[in-house]
């Protein structure tokens, strides 16, 4: 009885151990025609026909299979590296760009802006076969793993099974072996155009990217930046096979080295010898046939979307990157910025759509956070639930971080503006999110600049985008009208010029506004009632230990209470950090006056305090203050002693892992704490969102630090290429 107990629980663990495996390695798996995918740079077919595209924003490999099916293949959606030896889906890529499969089923990856070539075997282990990861130009005729590389963007096989790269930023074409020594093929480290008919080594490239081989062993460089396509025959001469180094669209049905194309980035040749090109910036794709004369096989020059064809050329494709030949001869592009992969049968010209619906997928909403490209993060605030809520200034979206680390747009259609409100917040514009704050109903309160306004919304608690008051407002200048003192603006011949510099709320769900301009700051209590509490009006420094009504400030801009009720204020030209009481009383709490950073570990008030752009206080109930120029962050203890938390002083990026302090940040502007205390920051100029955890070490929350999108989607990517 013992024994048939034993055997099956042996069967009965046997399957649920299985079972759990199956569902651990087992990826998520949608409709491609129906799946968002972002901007894509590169793309391969393996064997059986499957088709793998590289998705560089959300930092993953995909897969389309003969289905139709979408997964992903490789990269856990973060960005960095890490992996190597593991699990491919567990790995963290950043930019993939090129991808190519050898003989036996191992796919390649050149992973772009980690300076590496990435290879996925057939078990889907990752590993690393050449790149340190540091960019540069080192290790001709050595170990691969050992050479520095630069931004490797295309792939290649030849028939021997040595793989080729373009070592983009190298301005190189370069070689491993099967020894795994690299060496360089073609250009000579310099950009430009010259050395046609001699040898490719000693010729110059300008930001090669995509290259293939044809049957004959001949090379094919996209030479994207001279607008040409050039190939390197067996004996390794260069020259050019289309292309004259015109930036536009000219010379269809005659010699294709007479013609103009326009920033090609990928290339294949089919088994007849048939060369195409994606010719990027004109919207098509060209053919140059084996006797060298070049049509256009797709594409009319036109951008807008007009759906699948029966008749390739007239179908229109907008930016097309890359192209691939599948197992049974269609010819696969890259569509890039209609967000779709397409499949032209070339025997009958027809097009259809095989992956993206064609919505863009936003950098990295709905994957994890450090794999998301944030612009310009701003304001920042954390939900009770502990969720991060940031202000993605640049992307004009309010985007919402959980726990566990995923992000998604939560706010904004991504279209600049101040248009939407009584509509869904999704669908609502937003332009300039600076403060973004909650009230103690969970409601997004954000303050906008709109012309010559300053205009605060809200989120309400069923999501929809409302308008909560403006500097223009009837109700809110009637108010100051009323109030005791008048600003120096409002008496002036510009009576209703004013700001919101900040807003902050208490624990009863009153507002307080800053009025830098009038230095005087506002009171909205939940009834809507609007009453100025502090400031004569005068630019001034006095009042001390008596009504915060009748005291003087100096451009007040960021606001922050306590649990207690207490309104803490940046007294901006003062260089003071000054509280208001529950009672109404103004002191002063941090600061000397002077426009200095020191002090540090003494008492807060002989302190010098340079920078005071925004404020807030821990669960601990100390003040922090977020000095944007000094790139540092600071805190008032409890017994009055001012100490920084993190950053270095001087603008940068580095120190995760470490202690806070010793970090580099660039241009930090807000930041929030959870429950737990962990405090976040919006380290803008790093585009990115850095966490201080209880213990005071630092790393990087979400964003990659990629900086951007441009026109239609387009990445800006800015190097300082060979800078002296």
């Amino acid at each position: 009885m013992l024994k048939k107990h034993f055997f099956l629980l042996a069967i009965l663990t046997f399957f649920l151990g299985s079972t759990f495996l199956e569902c651990e390695v087992s990826a998520k798996v949608f409709s491609a025609t129906k799946t968002e995918v972002s901007l894509v740079d590169g793309i391969a077919v393996d064997k059986k026909g499957n088709v793998y595209i590289a998705m560089r924003d959300n930092n993953i490999i995909s897969r389309i299979d003969l289905k139709g099916n979408m997964s992903t293949y490789a990269g856990s959606g973060s960005s960095g590296f890490s992996g190597d030896g593991g699990k491919a889906t567990e790995a963290r890529l950043n930019v993939p760009a090129g991808l190519a499969f050898d003989k036996s089923g191992n796919l390649y990856i050149a992973d772009r802006n980690n300076h590496r070539i990435r290879k996925v075997d057939t078990r889907g282990t990752i590993s690393t076969i050449a790149g340190t990861g540091t960019a540069g130009f080192s290790g001709d005729e050595g170990p691969a793993t050992k050479a520095q590389i630069n931004h490797p963007s295309g792939i290649a096989f030849d028939k021997k099974g040595d793989l080729y790269f373009s070592d983009r930023s190298n301005e190189r074409i370069r070689k491993i072996d099967s020894n795994g020594n690299i060496h360089t093929y073609a250009g000579n480290g310099k950009d430009g155009f010259k050395g046609d008919s001699g040898p490719a080594l000693q010729a110059t490239l300008d930001k090669p990217f995509g290259i293939a081989f044809d049957r004959k062993g001949n090379l094919y460089i996209a030479d994207r930046g001279n607008n040409r396509v050039r190939k390197v025959n067996t004996q390794g001469i260069i020259t050019t096979v289309a292309g004259d180094g015109g930036y536009f669209m000219m010379g269809d049905n005659g010699p294709a080295y007479r013609a103009s194309i326009a920033g090609p980035t990928g290339v294949v040749v089919d088994d007849q010898g048939t060369l195409y090109i994606a010719d990027r910036e004109n919207n098509r794709i060209r053919a140059v046939d084996s006797q060298g004369m070049i049509t256009t096989v797709a594409g009319t020059g036109k951008q807008d979307y007009n759906g699948d064809s029966e008749v390739a050329h007239e179908t229109n494709l907008h930016l097309p990157f890359g192209v691939a030949l599948s197992p049974e001869g269609n010819l696969l592009v890259i569509d890039r910025s209609h967000y779709r992969i397409r499949s032209i049968n070339l025997k009958r010209g027809s097009v259809k759509t095989i992956a993206g619906n064609g919505n863009k997928m936003f950098a990295g909403d709905g994957g994890p956070a450090t794999g998301a490209t944030l612009s310009f993060p701003h304001g920042i605030t954390v939900d009770n639930n502990d969720n991060v809520i940031v202000s993605d200034k640049g992307n004009y979206r309010i985007r919402k971080i959980s726990p566990d680390g995923i992000i998604r747009t939560i706010v904004g259609n991504g279209i600049r503006g101040n248009i939407g409100d009584g509509l869904p917040a999704m669908e609502a514009s937003i332009y300039g999110a600076t403060s973004l704050k909650l009230n103690h109903k969970g409601e997004i309160f954000i303050v906008s600049p709109s012309g010559f306004v300053s205009l605060i919304r809200k989120i309400d608690e069923k999501g929809i985008m409302r308008k909560f008051l403006d500097t223009v407002t009837p109700s809110y200048m009637d108010s100051i009208s009323k109030s005791k003192y008048k600003g120096k603006v409002q008496t002036g011949e510009l009576a209703t010029i004013t700001t919101f510099s900040d807003f902050a709320f208490d624990q009863k769900g009153n507002m307080f506004i800053s009025d830098r301009l009038n230095h005087q700051i506002r009171k909205i209590d939940t009834k809507g009632n609007i009453t100025t509490i502090a400031g004569t009006g005068e630019s001034g420094f006095y009042g001390d230990g008596g009504p915060a009504s009748e005291a003087a400030f100096r451009d007040p801009s960021a606001l922050a209470t306590d649990k207690e009720g207490n309104l803490y204020i940046a007294d901006g030209a003062n260089n003071l950090i000054r509280k208001i009481d529950t009672k109404g009383i103004v002191s002063t709490i941090a600061g000397n006056g002077k426009h200095d950073n020191a002090g540090d570990g003494g008492p807060a008030l002989e302190a010098s305090i340079r920078n005071m752009d925004y404020l807030k206080v821990s669960p601990k109930g100390e003040l922090h203050i977020v000095e944007m120029n000094s790139n540092t962050i600071r805190k008032v203890t409890r017994d009055g002693k001012i100490v920084k938390v993190a950053g270095k002083g001087y603008q940068g990026y580095s120190g995760d892992g470490g202690p806070a302090t010793e970090a580099m940040l660039k241009s930090p502007l807000a930041i929030a704490f959870d429950s737990k205390n962990n405090m976040y920051i919006t380290d803008m100029g790093n585009n990115r969102i850095r966490k201080v955890d209880a213990n005071g070490i630092i790393s990087t929350f979400a964003g990659t630090g990629n900086f951007g999108w441009a026109q239609d989607g387009e990445t800006v990517e800015i190097y300082l290429h060979k800078f002296p």
